[in-house]
């Protein structure tokens, strides 16, 4: 296990220390496998917080129905709660060395996504969001086939939901983040590549450049 030290060394030595990225789309919109082609995770050095990831990874432990099956809904909701808890927890650990975070989830939600912005500034980070957009019929049919491929499926109507809340709150993300706003049309798979290429260049130039605040100076004078 990490000590409270290593985490502060490891922070002073992050290529992307002081930045957080939200992953921003509906489902099956893509979003981890942008983050990847990014090399958030990988190149760039963010830890990535995913619950969704946890949940599954937790319902397949626990042999519970990857498609929404009401029957279940108890044990659901009590695999769902340790899932959150142990993304709660690697992300507290992260923050502690101020390493760079990748929050990757619908945003459908804005009041929890404008919470966790303005505590992640409170701490000297600034913020970017990447919104991987697509049609609410392929979110739907990228559901139904992760479904049938054996992976979690929430169904057209809860996709349907998330779709419409998520695209409600887009002008408001866009106001925000203001030019840490970014885009990447999901919609034709075999232009994505290009798409993202130009962005990590540009993704990759802010990672690497400290915040201008004082939460951020006066952490890294005192650490």
């Amino acid at each position: 296990m990490h000590s409270f030290k290593s985490y502060f060394n490891e922070g002073r030595q992050d290529p992307s220390i002081f930045h957080a990225i939200f992953m921003c789309g509906a489902p099956g919109a893509g979003k981890s496998h942008v983050a990847k082609l990014l090399a958030l995770p990988g190149q760039l050095g963010y830890k990535e917080i995913n619950s969704d990831n946890e949940f599954t990874r937790y319902m397949k432990d626990a042999q519970l129905d990857l498609v929404l099956n009401p029957k279940q809904s108890y044990q659901r909701d009590i695999v769902r709660t340790v899932a959150k808890r142990h993304s709660k927890s690697k992300e507290k650990h992260a923050k502690i060395g101020r390493l760079g975070l990748v929050i990757d989830g619908t945003a459908a939600a804005k009041g929890k996504i404008t919470k966790q912005k303005k505590e992640l500034e409170a701490m000297g980070y600034e913020c970017g969001m990447v919104y991987v957009s697509i049609p609410l019929d392929y979110s739907i049919a990228a559901d139904r086939i992760r479904g049938e491929q054996g992976d979690r499926s929430l169904g057209p109507e809860l996709v349907t939901k998330k779709w419409k809340e998520l695209n409600g709150n887009i002008n408001d993300y866009k106001k925000m983040f203001g030019r840490l706003f970014w885009e990447v049309d999901n919609s034709v798979y075999e232009k994505t590549p290009n798409i993202v290429r130009r962005l990590f260049g540009i993704i990759s130039k802010w990672s690497k450049i400290m915040p201008k605040n004082k939460i951020a100076k006066q952490w890294m004078d005192n650490n």
